[in-house]
């Protein structure tokens, strides 16, 4: 089972609360989630852009170390894209970005897009910064238009209002996904800061009425929260002694995948099974992406889990399970 993953794969230049630098590392809300993805045992291939530059090689040598395929055109003249972090006194980051989303199109000649069709990913994932920034919303659009009759479609807006907005703007753009979105995930800030005058559960209900099958709401330490329109589960978080927060939500995003996929509810053909999913395997999809979440944090920079990881946390785990 192949997924696809597109968006900003970047640098991240992470600084302490002296505002020394302390790390410079691969990262980006997409990348972030196809390692997850790999490291969790999936086939991944990411469609980005990165520079030919030392910070691109960098990405390509991460992509490659971990298994994630680049697909063909993520790789331009254009300089790679550039975060800085900067963490403050609770560990949680603040954030400033040079950001160049100029991702491949899908192609127009119908013998090549009939080939791609004939392989589609079980799931495409969007989200951050990319989809709401021009040229690359533009391409994501265009190839959730390709695959979306066959693949099923997750999204996390990720949301940097100071880059990407105002508001009503990336209210509007997210609206328009909507058709697309089958797995709609975001953090409780996300939703406050697009959606002012709505709660998360009526947000989800919205979301779920515009055709969403599943809709997960992230509360930090405070846990995590799965909508269908069956059900409706609140999860604590997974104790944890936390070093820094960064990528955490990206790890929860990649076990949310990698769990639904071992439920066999991912691709277009799996609609009703994703839209019907019981209260107990919501429970347990919950407790999975809360677990990886958990590891994420006790460790510095987004450095997702292993399965093997995840299941040493809990005894709830085996490495075959969900």
């Amino acid at each position: 089972m192949s997924l696809l993953v597109i968006g900003e794969s970047l640098i991240d230049v992470i600084y302490d609360a002296d505002n020394a630098v302390r790390a410079r590392q691969p990262g980006g809300s997409p990348l972030n989630v196809a390692i997850g993805l790999s490291r969790l045992g999936r086939e991944v291939m990411l469609l980005t852009h990165i520079g030919k530059d030392a910070d691109g090689q960098a990405i390509q040598d991460y992509c490659e170390r971990e298994g994630v395929e680049l697909q063909p055109g993520s790789v331009t003249a254009t300089p790679t894209s550039l975060a800085h972090a900067h963490l403050s006194q609770d560990l949680s980051g603040i954030y400033s970005f040079e950001i160049h989303p100029n991702y491949p199109h899908p192609p127009t000649d119908p013998h090549e897009r009939a080939a791609l069709l004939e392989s589609a990913p079980k799931l495409v994932h969007f989200g951050s910064v990319g989809a709401h920034l021009a040229p690359g919303n533009q391409a994501i659009k265009e190839w959730l238009d390709l695959y979306h009759g066959t693949s099923t479609i997750s999204y996390d807006p990720n949301i940097r209002l100071d880059l990407v907005g105002p508001a009503t703007r990336v209210r509007e753009e997210i609206t328009n996904f909507l058709p697309y979105i089958d797995i709609f995930k975001a953090s409780e800030e996300d939703l406050a800061a697009v959606f002012t005058n709505e709660t998360p559960a009526q947000i989800a209900q919205h979301c779920l009425k515009a055709g969403v099958k599943l809709f997960v709401v992230t509360y930090g330490s405070n846990g995590l929260e799965l909508f269908t329109t069956q059900h409706q589960v609140r999860m604590p978080a997974i104790k944890a002694e936390i070093v820094d927060t960064v990528g955490a939500g990206d790890s929860l995003m990649a076990a949310l995948i990698d769990g639904l996929a071992k439920m066999s509810v991912l691709g277009a053909e799996n609609s009703n099974g994703l839209a019907n999913i019981s209260r107990g395997m919501l429970v347990s999809l919950g407790k999975f992406a809360a677990t990886a979440a958990s590891i994420t944090v006790q460790r510095r920079g987004a450095n997702p889990p292993t399965r093997k990881e995840v299941a040493a946390q809990s005894d709830l785990y085996s490495v075959g399970a969900l």
